[in-house]
């Protein structure tokens, strides 16, 4: 079986398509652009005649954009690369979902990395490590999220086998240990991720999700009670206290008041 990636590129600029193609030609590593396509009408096509691996795909094009594109596609048949300008509801959703992604302006080191994590997804795949199944629960969970509209609804969190998937919902509160991320959930399961706490501070909403501390994040709506017994704890509903640090009690406080006073859609 051939190792080479046959890759698409998607994007309604000319020169961001033929700049991304001849970057990957110089700093991608055992994959070739076999087409480019400037519309997503045009993408839909290619893929009709044409063997595929994986897209890159634009996800601001006027009509239709990336993300319809993946909404319209057999998912299970192909890799995705996300590539975007900053924008802020687009990242959250990406970032959240573990789907790969590159910035525009694209950096090569970082291109480099998305096309080595190519191939290590194919390899995964071809192995059954990683279950087309699996691979394309993230990608439900990124267009779950896409359509929140900036209001992360899942988490993908990556393991070494795999993935887990968590609706946001769910999670009690995220514990920092080290360079790994502990999740407390609602059904008392623990999943540990590789990953900072800070990236799920960024990804999470601010209105749901109050960093108390720095190695704690606490999702207010299962906070139970506040207690300044010998010092400051947020009380979770299974009883868990975790420590506030003083210097975010005040905003914390504002914090849970602001978070009782929105309107309760469950």
């Amino acid at each position: 079986m051939s190792t080479e990636l046959r890759a698409l590129i998607v994007d309604d600029e000319e020169r961001a398509r033929d700049l991304l193609q001849r970057l990957l030609e110089k700093y991608g590593s055992n994959i070739r652009v076999v087409d480019t396509a400037g519309s997503v009408k045009e993408a839909r096509e290619i893929l009709e005649n044409t063997t595929i691996d994986v897209l890159f795909l634009d996800i601001s094009m006027p009509n239709e954009n990336g993300f319809d594109l993946l909404e319209s596609l057999d998912a299970s048949r192909y890799l995705f690369v996300f590539v975007t300008a900053y924008d802020q509801y687009a990242l959250r959703a990406l970032k959240a979902s573990a789907v790969d992604y590159i910035q525009k302006p694209v950096d090569p080191e970082e291109l480099s990395l998305a096309v080595e994590k190519l191939h290590h997804l194919k390899k995964l795949r071809t192995s059954a490590t990683l279950t087309q199944t699996d691979y394309v629960q993230t990608l439900q969970s990124l267009m779950m999220n896409v359509a929140g509209k900036g209001s992360v609804r899942r988490l993908c969190l990556p393991g070494m086998q795999g993935f887990s998937i968590v609706d946001t919902k769910d999670i009690l509160y995220l514990e920092a240990d080290t360079n790994y991320t502990v999740f407390h959930l609602t059904n008392l399961k623990k999943i540990v991720v590789s990953r900072s706490i800070k990236e799920y501070e960024e990804v999470l909403d601010p209105v749901v999700f109050f960093r108390v501390h720095k190695s704690s994040i606490i999702n207010l709506k299962y906070l139970h009670e506040f207690s300044r017994v010998d010092g400051y704890y947020a009380v979770m509903q299974d009883g868990s206290s975790i420590a506030v640090s003083r210097r975010k009690l005040h905003e914390f406080i504002l914090a849970v008041e602001a978070f009782n006073h929105l309107p309760r859609t469950e």
